[in-house]
């Protein structure tokens, strides 16, 4: 019963949570020996130590068969345990885990409403720490103000779809 959504968990865009990840990404994740072994009966504080002590990259799956980095693995155990905006912001303020913060980023652009969206990620901006990013067939190394540029402007971001996001002009008063 891993895989499953905690029935009390709140539906986004009316739907369980995990499904804004594609299902054969997921049955990837649920595959994978990082979470059969690291992830099962977490809770949301223990997805903070596992982060901290095992993100390495960001990115989305790789090699040929698509393997799922730890990362995905991490971003889904969120989407099943819908940690409250508190907790999701304290990820995104700390200084200490750079992995820990883009993934509390990536979590927060694909279930935060776009007001919240802005206000939190837009400060990234200015930080220019560097990341590993693992792409299908490579490595690259990018900044965090660029994997911030990615989660508010491009419609894929580590191989996801990401749920639409109005303009910030609109958003203005």
């Amino acid at each position: 019963m891993a895989n499953v959504t905690d029935p009390v968990i709140r539906s986004l865009q009316g739907s369980d949570p995990q499904n804004l990840m594609e299902y054969i990404t997921r049955q990837k994740i649920y595959d994978s020996r990082f979470w059969k072994e690291e992830c099962f009966g977490l809770t949301a504080t223990d997805v903070i130590e596992r982060a901290a002590k095992s993100l390495s990259c960001v990115g989305g799956t790789f090699g040929g068969v698509g393997r799922p980095t730890k990362f995905l693995s991490l971003t889904l155990k969120l989407l099943q345990l819908q940690p409250s905006i508190d907790i999701v912001q304290a990820f995104i303020e700390q200084n200490d885990f750079k992995y820990l913060k883009a993934l509390g980023c990536f979590y927060l652009r694909l279930t935060g409403r776009p007001q919240e969206i802005y206000e939190m990620l837009e400060p990234f901006y200015a930080d220019y720490s560097k990341l590993k990013y693992r792409d299908v067939n490579e490595w690259k190394l990018i900044h965090m103000d660029e994997f911030i540029d990615e989660l508010l402007t491009k419609q894929f971001c580590c191989g996801i779809a990401m749920p639409r996001l109005p303009a910030r002009v609109t958003l203005q008063d």
